[in-house]
């Protein structure tokens, strides 16, 4: 399985060939140290998107 980002880049790019159970609907996926995914390193309004949002776990 390949999960990506919400960008429109080629590096945006979470995780690759890895093996995970099947996802259905409403499912949520938590990718821990995700860099730029961050409040503080995201790029706001990147695209139009919207501000990132941090979780405490």
């Amino acid at each position: 399985m390949t999960i990506t980002g919400c960008l429109c880049t080629p590096l945006d790019l979470l995780a690759d060939s890895v093996e995970l159970p099947r996802a259905e609907a409403g499912d949520v996926i938590a990718i821990f140290c995700a860099g730029a995914y961050g409040l503080t390193a995201s790029p706001q309004d990147f695209l139009g998107q919207q501000r990132a949002r941090e979780i405490l776990v």
